[in-house]
């Protein structure tokens, strides 16, 4: 019989959801080895019930059977979110947080421009050009944002939901100190502070094309941070210019 801590255990790594395969179960030839089925629970005695591809609802018992969890295959949208996110990084490896500070918000934009620029160019490397599709869900897209209050701009990835209208979800700042994601728990109480003082409450100008997002205004981008897009905004796509900053 198992023990309370094993059983608890069990429920951890067995949540509901959980796809399973079964290499062979004790007394029940009817159910072949191979057959794939999803955790519906574990129950107080440790008995983990599936709900099998045939139709069963047998429970496995750890102890006389043998089964394997089958790992989940990646989402399209996990897998270009991750292609992404690894050319970001090559990008910041060879970002001076401090020149792009004095870049976002003194008279020379080029170095901001420049790494705006690239990070469009590494999102449009995995996504493709024009509108991103809304079959994505949640994309992380280069911005620019500004601090309401305080007038700091700094460039930026920020989470839309594109199934939601480009509802937004987060945001990583490009800080001086380098990248602080908003609400973590592994910010320490300055970083916290340093990031409400500078950029929040904020607003965003994101660089790819989104159709039916009424979450952000093109029409009213500061010169600014027209300044810091410029290069992103005269790309050619498909063959022709588009401009973030007219009217949808």
């Amino acid at each position: 019989m198992l023990r309370r801590e094993q059983i608890e255990r069990l429920k951890e790594r067995y949540p509901a959801g959980t796809v399973v395969r079964l290499g062979q179960m004790e007394g029940e030839h009817q159910m072949p080895s191979g057959m794939e089925g999803k955790v519906i629970d574990v129950d107080d005695i440790g008995q983990i019930h599936v709900e099998w591809e045939n139709g069963s609802t047998l429970a496995l018992n750890v102890e006389e059977d043998d089964f394997t969890v089958v790992p989940q295959k990646e989402t399209l949208s996990e897998k270009k979110c991750r292609e992404f996110l690894g050319k970001i990084n090559e990008i910041l490896k060879e970002t001076d947080f401090y020149l792009l500070n004095v870049s976002c918000n003194g008279g020379d934009t080029a170095y901001a421009a420049q790494k705006l620029l690239a990070m469009h160019q590494a999102f449009e490397t995995v996504y493709g050009e024009g509108y991103v599709d809304e079959e994505y869900g949640m994309v992380m897209m280069p911005a620019v944002v500004c601090g309401r209050d305080s007038g700091i701009r700094t460039l930026a990835l920020v989470t839309l939901d594109l199934e939601s209208s480009g509802e937004h979800f987060g945001t990583i700042f490009m800080t001086p100190g380098g990248m602080m994601e908003q609400g973590t728990s592994s910010l320490s109480e300055k970083q916290k502070q340093a990031l409400a003082e500078y950029y929040i409450p904020y607003d965003y100008w994101y660089t790819p094309l989104v159709e039916r997002d009424h979450h952000v205004d093109f029409t009213q981008m500061p010169e600014e941070v027209a300044d810091i897009r410029r290069m992103v905004d005269e790309l050619p796509v498909q063959g022709e210019a588009f401009h973030m900053n007219e009217p949808k």
